[in-house]
């Protein structure tokens, strides 16, 4: 009785046929490259930081819009760089943070700062995000050389009620816990007003202290003032 054997042409196309198999499945886990859709910077200052320059503490704060097929958790990296002077600022989901507004998803931090507390240099800005499947996009952005930067807001307590100081176009009361953690952020205007009736009841009364945050759109610039002890 003659023994069966496998032949040659039959394992060529066993071969082949899985090679076909392993790409089609290798084909169909892949996604698509994320995309940038655009950016959102603003150069900020810091008052009352230890250690901070005269005038402040400055930072840029750099956010993304980012859609990728496979959805915004599929975004392993990015990263902000400036290339004239060797700058890179490296963010992951420990240290970004991530929103989704209006359907949009955004990624970015505020505070990327210089190690001295000085201002980040003017110049062309790359932002940079990668997926899992090391995918990337790239979005740039130039950072024009400031004006001077505006002292930032302040807020004081009279009585009862805070009141701003040192107005922006658009200010913000911030609202923290004894932990430093923010709550709550409102609309603030020169009149002022008790903080309940700025930040609803329950939070005031987790607060500890306020400060205020104004904001320029035209020049793209924000300000932090002190955070003040209310209790």
């Amino acid at each position: 009785m003659r023994k069966r054997s496998g032949s040659k042409t039959g394992l060529g196309r066993l071969s082949a046929l899985s090679t076909l198999l392993l790409s089609l499945a290798i084909g169909s886990c892949s996604s698509g490259p994320p995309e940038i859709l655009g950016v959102e910077w603003t150069t900020e200052t810091w008052a009352g930081r230890p250690g901070a320059a005269e005038g402040g503490h400055e930072s840029l704060a750099v956010f993304a819009s980012v859609h990728d097929p496979d959805g915004i958790d599929d975004i392993e990296g990015m990263w902000v760089i400036e290339d004239g002077a060797e700058l890179s600022w490296a963010l992951d989901a420990s240290s970004w943070t991530k929103r989704s507004l209006g359907g949009v998803d955004w990624l970015g931090a505020a505070d990327l700062s210089m190690p001295d507390g000085s201002a980040p240099p003017p110049g062309l800005y790359r932002v940079l995000v990668s997926d899992f499947a090391g995918n990337r996009a790239e979005y740039q952005f130039k950072l024009e050389k400031g004006k001077k930067t505006k002292a930032p807001p302040r807020v004081s307590l009279n009585g009862n009620s805070l009141e701003l100081g040192n107005p922006w176009p658009e200010n913000y009361l911030l609202a923290y816990d004894a932990g430093g953690n923010l709550i709550r952020s409102a609309v603030m205007k020169t009149g002022g007003g008790s903080l309940a009736s700025l930040v609803g009841s329950a939070d005031a009364a987790r607060s500890t202290a306020v400060g205020v945050y104004g904001y320029d759109p035209g020049s793209r610039s924000g300000a932090y003032s002190a955070r003040m002890a209310i209790r």
